[in-house]
């Protein structure tokens, strides 16, 4: 999995290059800074972002030896090029700082993306409860810093991961010359709700707690491009359950009549790890849209989807006519 890295100082001027970013400390030299946050494998359109992939606000939690709460869900955001937050704070000699860090779709200002139930302790950040909306397609990125911090004021790094999934589906033509039109396109009782940890550069995602249905804008699939649902940003679940899609498939005849049919299809014992996007391509096929089938997802890191018919050994899944 590709990662996101950034170097965390606050309260400095930068000068930055193409090649190289200088920094200018300030007088401030004991307060711990932040600076320059950048993304260099972000989520694609789906996600609340710039075009230079720049966090405009992130979130930090840290603790020392005497201070549980060094850093309590303290939010750092750009303010004229520069990385700062309200609260300043100084280093300590032999104080045994541990940092953690998180963005909830941080890469628009607009969207705070703070969240609550957030603990750092022990080397591990845990998120309770985190949730995914059908209408807030956000992409949570998370950290716990490994930097060395044995000198004073030695910049805080952090290695971000994405702590979720994406999914989407694809649907081909295979009907003839008439276009597809694909309506309520819905994945139904998607588990979305559940407490994420991470430790040792592991995320883990404990068993959910709710779910909800996912539904697409209406799409259509024509001979020369196969139609695309939106893409849908989920919790990663590895027990395997069961995954139901729903939508309404029409296609005009020649005469003026129309072709319609609901359709369905169970997809048995998925999984999803985070950081992956999967994309379940169907073909739609029979004049009177009577069968669609379903090939096994392609997996790929957090990049464009790929066809996963290509090359692919595993049997195919058939859809059938909604009762």
């Amino acid at each position: 999995m590709k990662k996101a890295l950034f170097a965390a100082l606050a309260g400095v001027v930068v000068l930055a290059g193409c090649a190289k970013t200088e920094v200018v400390e300030t007088s401030d030299s004991a307060n711990i800074r932040f600076d320059n946050a950048f993304v260099g494998n972000p989520t694609k359109a789906t996600v609340n972002q710039v075009a230079t992939d720049q966090f405009d606000n992130f979130y930090v939690l840290a603790y020392t030896t005497d201070n549980a709460n060094f850093f309590s869900n303290e939010k750092v955001y750009l303010k004229n090029g520069v990385y700062v937050y309200d609260d300043l704070k100084q280093w300590k000699q032999n104080a045994g700082y541990a940092f953690a860090a998180y963005s909830n779709g941080g890469y628009n200002a607009a969207t705070d993306g703070v969240l609550t139930g957030v603990t750092f302790a022990g080397d591990e950040l845990k998120i309770a409860d985190y949730t995914v909306k059908n209408d807030d397609k956000r992409d949570l990125v998370v950290s716990i810093s490994d930097t060395e911090l044995e000198t004073a004021n030695t910049p805080v790094a952090f290695t971000f991961d994405h702590a979720l999934a994406m999914i989407k589906f694809t649907l081909n033509n295979g009907v003839g010359d008439n276009d597809i039109q694909i309506t309520g396109f819905t994945v139904k009782q998607v588990p979305n709700t559940a407490t994420m940890t991470l430790n040792a550069g592991s995320i883990k995602w404990g068993a959910t707690s709710a779910n909800t249905d996912f539904t697409s804008a209406d799409f259509t699939s024509t001979q020369e491009t196969a139609g695309e649902s939106d893409e849908f940003v989920v919790i990663p679940v590895t027990d395997g359950v069961n995954l139901e899609i729903a939508f309404t498939a029409t296609v005009a005849k020649a005469d003026g009549t129309q072709i319609t049919n609901d359709l369905k299809s169970t997809i048995a014992t998925y999984t999803w790890q985070p950081g992956y996007r999967y994309n379940y391509v169907a073909t739609i096929t029979g004049t009177d849209l009577e069968v669609i089938e379903f090939a096994a997802p392609v997996v790929t890191t957090w990049e464009d989807f790929t066809n996963p018919n290509a090359g692919n050994p595993d049997p195919e899944i058939p859809l059938e006519d909604a009762q």
